[in-house]
């Protein structure tokens, strides 16, 4: 019965934004490292709690957010500006 319950939570929860073309030239930024970032956030914040939404947050707060979770997620500067970087551009959708 827990399965099941976990399986619908899931299911429910809305899915991860993939960064289109379109986005990438509204930002100024390449597609691969728009696609790198959302990897890098589901590999590396997924472990511990759910992914976050790029929409749970407005643009301008991500940058402290992923700060805060740097060290805890084990992740480079290099690492946190794709994560950053994806998660500003797309919740600015």
């Amino acid at each position: 019965m827990k399965v099941l319950a976990l399986v619908v939570l899931i299911s429910c929860a809305p899915p991860l934004p993939v960064a289109t073309e379109a986005d990438a030239q509204r930002s100024h930024v390449e597609l691969a490292q728009l696609e790198a970032g959302r990897a890098l956030l589901i590999k590396k914040c997924s472990g511990c709690h759910d992914t976050p939404s790029p929409g749970q947050r407005s643009p301008s707060d991500w940058p402290h957010q992923v700060g805060a979770m740097q060290q805890r997620a084990g992740i480079d500067a290099s690492q946190r500006a794709l994560i950053e970087q994806f998660l500003v551009v797309m919740a600015a959708k």
